[in-house]
């Protein structure tokens, strides 16, 4: 059998071929190492994935309870709201009633005032005639009674 340039020539060619094989073969080992290798990242990220479902998972159910909440909250403090717009309503117009009730009632109680001080300003000018006519009539009474008095014992004279 002779051999020929081809033959060695195919021979390197599938020597080479056999070694890169057994190079590829040595870093797919270590690539599915699952201490250390890409085996142990993708194993990594499987369990991060899974945690990380879990937690949005979980995330999400209690977004979706604070969200039932909130809304349930939101609508009472709408009630309220207008409950305390119905109130401050009621309250401006009690307010505005019994404005209305002491402006009243001030006028009233100016008009009975000035009524009363008309009458006693009345009545002081009557008791003061009354007290004129008085004096005058005691003048007269002592005048009359002065020659009387002087024929009599005498009295002291009121200035």
């Amino acid at each position: 059998m002779i051999v020929q340039p081809t033959d060695i020539a195919i021979f390197l060619v599938s020597f080479a071929a056999c070694v890169y094989c057994f190079v590829l073969s040595k870093r797919l080992k270590a690539l599915q190492n699952t201490k250390d290798g890409l085996g142990a990242t993708i194993t990594a990220l499987s369990t991060s994935i899974a945690t990380m479902s879990a937690t949005t998972q979980d995330t999400r159910a209690r977004v979706e309870s604070m969200a039932t909440r909130l809304a349930h909250l939101i609508a009472e403090a709408d009630k309220t709201c207008q409950k305390l717009e119905t109130t401050i309503a009621s309250v401006d117009k009690a307010k505005a009633n019994a404005t209305d009730e002491v402006q009243t009632a001030q006028m009233d109680l100016y008009m009975m005032m000035r009524t009363a001080l008309d009458q006693s300003k009345e009545r002081i000018n009557e008791m003061t005639g009354v007290m004129r006519q008085m004096r005058v009539m005691t003048d007269e009474v002592s005048r009359s009674l002065e020659p009387a008095e002087t024929a009599g014992t005498a009295r002291p004279r009121r200035a």
